[in-house]
């Protein structure tokens, strides 16, 4: 029989082995445990990092020492059960640490941001904090760990890095250069957008692909940079490539290798630069070269370029324009000094030498030199300095031109311009004496004015009196131009114009055709002649006036003054031109002025002004053509139609009635003949008269009109007075200061009185017999 042992029998004997077994196994796990944590907290510890973890409700569970430390300044074993608010004020931080927190409670993912933590020594951190949840057994969320590395260098040098994309960012946009990289099959990896610009191909296009076929379209056994670059870097390689097109450029190269820990190539870093345009330019910078040195080898003028010490090339013409040798130059530049004219030498030495040393300085100066063989040579030397772009030059080139030539055509010229001056004066002297006197006679008087723009005038006027007919005739012309030639025409124009207009004879329109014909013959195209006859009538009381060109004359009457419109075509245009005939009536009294263009149009724009007499309408033109506003020649000519009387009176006075009823006489004479002046002309007569009368008591008065001329003689019977001495101290210049004394005298304050009213006044030798004269 067999009987089976209670479970519970010997459980003493065969369980305790089994429970020993477990408590050692216990302990060995607690122990090791506990050297896990020790090891984890020592880990924790020398992990630079800062590193928290949390339970779910955001309350510290612990963190490492230094966190603790740096961050909180405490100890770790005081920061469990506590959050985030309970070390500091700041309740933003701490409320974006909360939501950081619940998100990953939430979601159970991993979170990554970048923060600053304010550490206890007063620094800023710059972090990146990466969140991890912590689930039990059930995959439920139960905390948290987060670990913050420092990054402070790393923003730093990222906001370098950031810099220094920025740089090469600009650098690249105004740079043609690009980068790519291949790994060690020689495939490309990256791919910049110069990179794309240069050759027309996209980054999509390429990745992947062998750079060799992309940019030389051959194999990596046909590219020879990508051979040498296997071991060691290439710097500034030039190659050629091939763009998406299909066209050939140029590029300027450098690779870099880069290697594994094992020393194995892993990646190839290659930097080009688009040189096609600048090998196009070297190309063309060498066919200038050429051209240059063709051009100076041909071209008659000198080409110096110096530096700051010495003339460092010469062009071949120096041999032919100084007689001496380029390379006699180049070894001594003093030899050029040596050839230059004693009288320019010092000159040129300063303005020439010293501009070498003074680079920046523009030199433009003329001067002489004396060859070996004795000819002389006048050269034309300019200099200015070839600027870099720092604006500092470190070369200068200097051009020599042989101006000998022309020298000698400029004192041809100068020669010829001396002699056409001579001959302007001469033509201008010629015009001068040419012109006609002014006549004063009993029924007119003509004045005249002349006044050239230039030393000669195109204007000219001539005038004749002929007394049996008692007619005026005369002509005013303007001829197109000023200068020689016009002057010579002028002088034809007279001549012919004198023979035909001035002879007496009866003009009609006829006469002036036939003219016309004439002058043609001596103009040149495009050039004319205006004319004005005017013909005096002064028996019929008529002014006949026949135009061609001159269109204003001026008619002053004693109650208007006005510019008459005249119509008639130029001469020297037309075989028949228009020309019109005008009869005037003309009055004693009136004025009438003839004038060229230039004076007719400096009327018309400053206004006609009414004068006195011929007398003022003259010095009204004289003041006229002094305007800044005159751009020709001016020239008029003013008729005066006089009174047809003339009147004598004598009177012998030998007691005080005949001087009063002699007083009547000369006033009533002088209010008809001059009523502006008569009061003061009356009293200098009447002075004269009662010196006289009061000298010995008889005066004989002879009156007397002829034409514009009033004459008037005073004689007494007394001793007379030296005259000649009073004439003397009016000469001299002191007779004002005479003043007071003559009028203290009776005789002295007459003769004051006369000189001031009268035109002229003349004595006889004994002083007692006086002639007054007054031009009106």
């Amino acid at each position: 029989m067999i009987h089976e042992k209670p479970e519970h029998a010997g459980t003493g004997v065969v369980e305790k082995p089994k429970v020993a077994s477990d408590i050692v196994e216990w302990e060995r796990l607690e122990l090791e445990l506990a050297n896990q944590k020790r090891f984890l907290k020592k880990m924790l510890d020398t992990i630079p990092d800062l590193i928290v973890y949390k339970d779910i409700n955001s309350e510290f569970l612990g963190c490492n020492k230094g966190y603790a430390e740096k961050v909180l300044g405490m100890n770790e074993d005081e920061v469990c059960e506590k959050k985030v608010l309970d070390f500091t004020e700041d309740r933003e931080r701490a409320k974006l640490c909360r939501q950081k927190d619940q998100e990953i409670f939430v979601t159970g993912k991993s979170l990554k941001y970048e923060e600053k933590f304010h550490l206890i020594n007063g620094s800023v951190m710059d972090t990146e904090t990466v969140k991890t949840p912590i689930v039990d057994e059930k995959g439920k969320v139960t905390g948290l760990i987060a670990i913050s590395r420092d990054i402070t260098e790393r923003k730093r040098l990222e906001k370098q890095l950031w810099g220094q994309m920025k740089y090469a960012e600009l650098l690249f946009r105004t740079v043609p250069s690009a980068v790519l990289s291949v790994d060690k099959n020689r495939k490309i990896i990256r791919w910049n957008k110069i990179a794309e610009e240069i050759t027309g191909y996209t980054e999509s296009e390429v990745v992947g692909k062998e750079c060799s076929m992309i940019l030389h379209g051959v194999g990596i056994e046909g590219c020879e940079l990508c051979r040498n670059a296997s071991d060691s870097p290439l710097i500034n390689q030039m190659c050629k490539i091939v763009t998406k097109e299909g066209q050939s450029g140029h590029v300027l190269k450098s690779i870099a290798v880069l290697k594994d820990e094992f020393g194995e190539i892993s990646e190839r870093m290659e930097c080009f630069e688009d040189i096609t345009g600048m090998i196009e330019m070297e190309a063309e910078l060498r066919a200038s070269e050429e051209k240059f040195r063709q051009l100076a080898e041909t071209i008659n003028e000198i080409f110096l370029i110096t530096d700051k010490e010495r003339i460092v090339y010469v062009s071949p013409a120096y041999e032919r324009i100084s007689g001496m040798t380029c390379q006699s130059l180049i070894d001594d530049q003093s030899s050029l000094v040596e050839l230059i004219h004693p009288a320019d030498r010092e000159r040129i030495r300063a303005s020439l030498f010293q501009g070498f040393e003074s680079m920046n300085e523009v030199t433009n100066v003329e001067f002489r030199i004396i060859r070996h063989d004795g000819e002389m040579r006048w050269l034309w030397l300019r200099s200015f300095p070839i600027l870099a772009e720092d604006n500092n030059s470190p070369l200068k080139a200097t051009s020599i031109v042989d101006i000998t030539d022309r020298k000698r055509v400029e004192d041809k010229l100068r020669e010829r311009e001396r002699q056409t001056q001579m001959e302007l004066l001469l033509a201008a002297r010629v015009q001068q004496d040419s012109l006609p006197h002014p006549i004063s006679g009993d029924k007119v008087r003509v004045s005249s004015i002349f006044v050239p723009h230039s030393t000669v005038s195109g204007d000219f006027f001539n005038y004749k009196w002929f007394e049996e007919q008692k007619m005026l005739c005369g002509y005013i012309i303007d001829v197109c131009g000023h200068g020689v030639a016009t002057a010579m025409q002028t002088a034809t124009f007279k001549m012919m114009l004198d023979n035909v207009l001035l002879t007496g004879e009866e003009i009609k329109e006829g006469d002036i055709q036939t003219i016309n014909q004439r002058i043609m013959q001596y103009l040149y195209e495009d050039s004319f002649v205006a004319l004005l006859y005017f013909e005096f009538d002064l028996l019929a009381g008529v002014l006949k006036l026949i135009c061609a060109g001159i269109t204003l004359f001026l008619a002053a009457k004693p109650d208007e003054c006005t510019l008459v419109p005249l119509s008639g075509c130029y001469l020297g245009i037309v075989n028949v031109p228009e020309i019109e005939t005008y009869i005037i009536p003309v009055k004693a009294g009136e004025i009438y002025c003839m004038m060229s263009d230039g004076v007719s149009d400096l009327i018309e724009l400053n206004g006609i002004s009414k004068q006195e007499g011929l007398t003022g309408y003259m010095r009204w033109f004289e003041e006229l053509a002094k305007c800044p506003e005159r751009n020709d020649d001016f020239s008029a000519v003013c008729i005066e139609i006089l009174q047809d009387r003339k009147e004598t009176d004598v009177l012998d006075i030998k007691d005080e009635e005949e001087l009063q009823r002699a007083q009547v006489i000369i006033s009533e004479f002088l209010e008809r003949n001059v009523p502006m002046h008569a009061p003061m002309l009356e009293v200098a007569v009447n002075e004269a008269m009662n010196n006289g009368f009061g000298t010995c008591g008889r005066v004989r008065v002879k009156t007397r009109r002829m034409g514009s001329r009033l004459i008037i003689r005073v004689k007494d019977d007394g001793p007379g007075f030296n005259a000649g001495e009073v004439t003397a101290k009016r000469v001299a210049g002191n007779y004002e200061s005479e003043f007071d004394g003559l009028l203290e005298a009776e005789g002295g304050r007459g003769i004051f009185l006369m000189r001031s009213f009268c035109d002229k006044v003349i004595y006889n030798a004994k002083g007692n017999e006086v002639l007054l004269m007054k031009i009106i």
